[in-house]
């Protein structure tokens, strides 16, 4: 038997479209009850009236149609806020509503900006090179007094440490003496 190998990632499945229709996800509880309130009026309409009133068969699955296109339209998601209805009202009356605006886009003002931050890079850099010597040397004087003071404390540490350690005497030995039995 061939085995599918099947990469599922969980999240994404969405656990509110149901039987995996991404059509019925994001529903109202409105639109649920209007689409499958129309599905069931159709069903039973296509199984009653040819039953109760003897409705010729195109009638009930034209009813049946209708019902249906009404529940899709008002009861399906296109996307999460629009449903097929007001899809299909865009899509074949395109409405549109007029936007006025001014352009940003000017490329002399552009250009400008990028002038204007050309030049004050230019003078950050100048700044940098322009910096005082004396003031250099003596943050360097200090730096170096740092380094040195903190390494003689460090090595004064050690030296105590060492110091300390020739006065304990339990970590040697003395003498070392077997026990034979005869």
């Amino acid at each position: 038997m061939a085995q599918m190998n099947r990469n599922v990632n969980l999240e994404e499945i969405d656990a509110d479209a149901l039987f995996g229709i991404d059509a019925l996800k994001n529903q109202t509880i409105l639109q649920k009850i209007v689409f499958f309130g129309s599905v069931i009026a159709g069903v039973l309409l296509n199984v009653l009236l040819p039953l109760f009133f003897s409705t010729p068969r195109i009638v009930c699955i034209l009813i049946f149609m209708a019902l249906l296109m009404v529940g899709v339209a008002v009861g399906c998601n296109y996307t999460e806020d629009m449903t097929y209805g007001k899809y299909l009202y865009y899509f074949f009356f395109k409405p549109s509503t007029p936007l006025y605006y001014r352009s940003t886009e000017d490329a002399k003002k552009i250009r400008e900006a990028a002038k204007k931050l050309e030049i004050e890079e230019e003078m950050l850099l100048r700044k940098k090179q322009q910096a005082d010597p004396k003031a250099q040397r003596k943050l360097l004087i200090k730096v170096i007094a740092f380094v040195v003071i903190l390494s003689v404390l460090i090595g004064a540490v050690f030296v105590a440490g060492h110091i300390k350690d020739k006065k304990n005497l339990h970590h040697r030995a003395e003498e070392i003496t077997e026990v034979v039995d005869e």
